[in-house]
């Protein structure tokens, strides 16, 4: 099953960071690979979203339950899409006042073999890009 972990030291605080993968209807401003993103339901620690994936022109959707502890964790769990198999996991942790160390990790398996043969480089580009995407869009709210 494929996977990936990927551990950075960032230049703003844990907050900001949290907030940036919080905020999952700005996904498809700076993740090429989401079309559409929108948040389905909210309640105290947990929230259910739904992306519309698109690989290579592939329109998927997906749904996840996300867990969360602010400023601190995310735990992504798929609930319905073209996976048979999504976890990802989001830690921060605050080095500084305007620092934190940031740990994201992702395990997934598709569905359809066939869908896998096409979306699995892509989706797995992805997942080696996520944290930098993640970071540059943290960055440049940070810095603007």
């Amino acid at each position: 099953m494929p996977s990936y972990d990927d551990i950075r030291s960032l230049a703003c605080p844990a907050a900001h960071m949290f907030d940036v993968v919080m905020d999952i209807p700005a996904y498809p401003e700076f993740l090429p690979w989401v079309a559409e993103a929108r948040i389905l339901s909210r309640e105290d620690d947990v929230l259910t979203a739904e992306l519309v994936a698109d690989f290579k022109g592939i329109r998927q959707p997906l749904k996840t339950v996300d867990r969360f502890v602010p400023n601190k964790l995310v735990e992504i769990r798929l609930l319905e899409g073209p996976f048979r198999f999504l976890e990802s996991v989001w830690s921060f942790e605050e080095t500084g006042e305007t620092s934190c160390r940031v740990h994201f990790s992702i395990e997934f398996e598709f569905r359809s073999i066939m869908l896998g043969m096409v979306a699995s480089p892509i989706f797995g580009h992805a997942c080696m890009t996520m944290a930098r995407v993640f970071e540059k869009r943290a960055m440049a709210l940070y810095e603007g």
